[in-house]
């Protein structure tokens, strides 16, 4: 039997996002930022059941590089199976803050686009706070990072980390989810390392 959303939401809320799956307004609202026709790799976090992707795998050049990072098994070993037919489509059982890891493993070239739904709300800030600055670190300088997430608290530590280049707010969707497509331009204000808070005072860890 394929894992469910819910089965895993209430199994491990904190690697969960959602519920249920994302619908397919919001598929194409993550997926318009990305220029299919020039990425060489692209990299997403927490893929669940695969919904973007399909998206990402039927729209690539069959070149180019997509890295999954999955935290969960069951959705991992249901991704494995799924793409083991994929040219160049890799599935890692990892936490995102690795990803450095895995890309140079596999000699993958440089990230274009970073494609992630992960629960920063329900995560310790810590963990938020190394996931964004590893990101920043391995996207190219004009790459970009595509977040979709179901509220905007976080966005204040994101642009630690980011620059805002759109935003969308995807109604068509259980529950409502805004995208938010930022790039680590230089010329953004970015936090000392050390400035780091410890933890979320008022998040669930995981």
């Amino acid at each position: 039997m394929l894992p469910s959303f819910v089965k895993e939401f209430f199994r491990d809320p904190s690697t969960v996002g959602s519920l249920v799956p994302s619908s397919q307004e919001l598929t194409d609202q993550v997926m318009a930022p990305i220029d299919f026709s020039r990425a060489n790799c692209i990299v997403e976090y927490g893929p669940g059941t695969g919904v973007f992707t399909d998206a990402i795998i039927q729209r690539r050049r069959v070149e180019t590089v997509v890295l999954l990072v999955e935290v969960n098994e069951q959705f991992c070993k249901l991704l494995r199976e799924r793409y083991a037919g994929q040219p160049n489509v890799h599935v890692v059982l990892g936490s995102a803050d690795n990803t450095g890891k895995y890309l140079k493993a596999l000699d993958a070239p440089p990230v274009d686009y970073v494609v992630c739904g992960l629960p920063f709300t329900s995560m310790p800030l810590r963990l938020d706070w190394r996931i964004l600055e590893h990101t920043r670190d391995v996207l190219l300088p004009h790459g970009k990072l595509i977040l979709f997430q179901y509220s905007l608290q976080n966005t204040k530590l994101f642009e630690r980390f980011f620059c805002l280049v759109r935003q969308e707010h995807v109604l068509r969707n259980l529950p409502p989810a805004h995208v938010l497509v930022y790039t680590p331009q230089e010329n953004c204000t970015t936090s000392s390392a050390d400035d780091a808070p410890e933890d979320h005072a008022d998040h669930p860890h995981e």
